[in-house]
């Protein structure tokens, strides 16, 4: 079992490494390829396709087998992280990182779609532990790499890590994982495979993550193209529907999953969760390297306190699930630590102590961990065996996709709020207009630019202040509707044998 365990937490950490570690550093991509307008794409081009593959992966893996399903996800991962490595273009990298985001995101489904085949519902909580931890490591450690990477070597090393990681892993698991393989020949399996499905939720779910990278950002959330693309994807949203409940034999998401209770409350939990989470790991390390004048490194290592409290908490929410056999409980403590600690994040200032930005990070890293693992349990137990997989996956779409949606919302009030200060800022500093500008994609220039004078510096330092507090004071809703989401959930026995997962 603990190799297993090892063999999934390294496969998880590459995953969620790839979601974090080019955050800090593809404006030094984009620079070297001369090509700042579509930069930002090599962060979202991994995450829109992670996260659009997601449910896919536990359906394929009902039908063609649990490893079979790891063996693909880890190929494809390794050969998008190879075609990084050596791309010499911006649309190749572009392009590998989203044949990279498909193999992570089958990683990330497969990894915990497996350890429920392995493990109790009453011994989940303690192995799930080692999962959120693995995954808060990696999001916290992943700017931190990724800058002194880039800080001392070539950002190409950072897609060849994955290798050395990934590879070992798999060979583990190819000895320790002992799972039953789903019956019927090659033929009889296409024939079980929702191909219309398939295709059909991707045409709904793409397009509504396209226009939440493009909302705000380089365009405006009234502009045709937004609408189109929104209203484009809710379209075949409702298509897909259809299709999932009148047509398909063997459905990705079973609709009927809906009915109940723990899944339904697990659902919308999950995608508020994402969206109160994922917010902070940007945010916060922008603000330490805007307003606090903080390094690159230095800036991602103030995530430490999240994460540290998030191994703490998910290591004890483990043992109380294990040994006592609550997890509603639980649950009420992640929503009431988030929504503490992240509205206390309206308090930073230019004069927080450490002392003080530690302890709000504490408080939600703490809610995080008592709840992104229970969460799931809740609903996996709720379910039967046959629909585990696809309780799971569903569980991990709706956490990726509230937290697209949570920092595409406050990126726009980011964004919205810099220019109007840059301009402001501008008119008073003409002749650091260019150096304003620079600023509001890449904040390390205002404490590695030793020509900007001291008002000035003053003024960016303001001008980031003012923008990121209303980011902290959009991000108080998302919290309280979080909190009222953990109230949904009813207590449902935890099993303490095996459920049959593979027909």
């Amino acid at each position: 079992m603990y190799l297993i365990v090892a063999g999934l937490m390294l496969l998880y950490f590459v995953s969620a490494l790839e979601t974090t570690i080019v955050a800090t550093v593809y404006i030094d991509i984009s620079n070297e390829f001369n090509d700042m307008s579509d930069g930002i794409w090599i962060v979202i081009g991994y995450l829109l396709s992670n996260t659009a593959v997601q449910p896919l992966f536990g359906k394929f893996s009902d039908i063609m087998g649990r490893f079979e399903s790891v063996v693909a996800a880890t190929a494809i991962f390794c050969l998008g992280s190879i075609l990084c490595a050596v791309s010499s273009s911006m649309g190749m990298l572009i392009a590998s990182r989203a044949i990279q985001g498909i193999g992570g995101g089958g990683l990330m489904t497969m990894v915990s779609v497996v350890l429920s085949d392995v493990t109790t519902e009453r011994d989940r909580g303690k192995y799930t532990g080692f999962l959120a931890s693995s995954w808060g490591i990696a999001s916290a450690v992943g700017p931190v790499m990724g800058g002194a990477i880039v800080e001392r070597s070539s950002w190409h090393i950072i897609f060849w890590i994955n290798l050395p990681i990934s590879i070992p892993a798999l060979i583990v698991l190819f000895f320790a994982l002992k799972i039953p393989k789903p019956q019927g020949t090659a033929r009889q399996k296409l024939k079980r495979i929702d191909f219309l499905g398939a295709v059909t939720s991707q045409m709904c779910i793409i397009p509504l993550i396209i226009a939440f990278a493009w909302g705000g950002q380089g365009f405006s959330w009234k502009s045709a193209r937004v609408l189109a693309t929104i209203g484009g994807g809710v379209l075949m949203g409702i298509v897909c529907l259809l299709v999932e409940w009148k047509l398909a034999v063997e459905p990705i998401i079973p609709l009927r999953l809906f009915a109940i209770r723990n899944v339904a409350a697990s659902a919308l939990g999950h995608f508020c969760l994402g969206s109160c989470v994922y917010a902070p790991l940007m945010f916060v390390p922008s603000y330490e390297l805007s307003v606090q004048q903080a390094s690159e490194i230095g800036a991602g290592l103030h995530l430490l306190p999240l994460v540290g409290s998030m191994v703490i908490a998910a290591g004890v929410g483990g043992v109380i699930t294990t040994r006592v056999g609550k997890y509603r409980e639980l649950i009420w403590a992640c929503g009431i630590f988030i929504a503490l600690g992240n509205s206390l994040l309206i308090l930073y200032n230019e004069n927080s102590s450490d002392g003080q930005r530690i302890g709000f990070l504490v408080l939600t890293g703490l809610g995080l961990g008592f709840g992104v693992q229970t969460m799931l349990i809740a609903a996996q137990c709720a379910v039967k065996g046959l629909d585990m997989a696809a309780t799971t996956t569903l569980m991990l779409f709706m956490r990726t996709l509230g937290g697209i949606f949570g920092l595409s919302i406050l990126s726009s009030v980011l964004n919205t709020n810099l220019r109007s200060g840059a301009e402001s800022l501008s008119r008073v500093y003409p002749e650091f207009a260019s150096v304003i500008a620079d600023s509001l994609n890449d904040q390390s220039v205002i404490s590695s630019n030793a020509g900007i004078p001291l008002e000035v510096r003053a003024g960016l330092r303001s001008m980031f202040q003012d923008a990121l507090h209303k980011v902290f004071i959009g991000l108080a809703p998302f919290s309280g509707l979080l909190v009222l989401s953990t109230l949904l959930f009813a207590h449902v026995e935890l099993g303490d044998r095996r459920k049959r997962t593979i027909k």
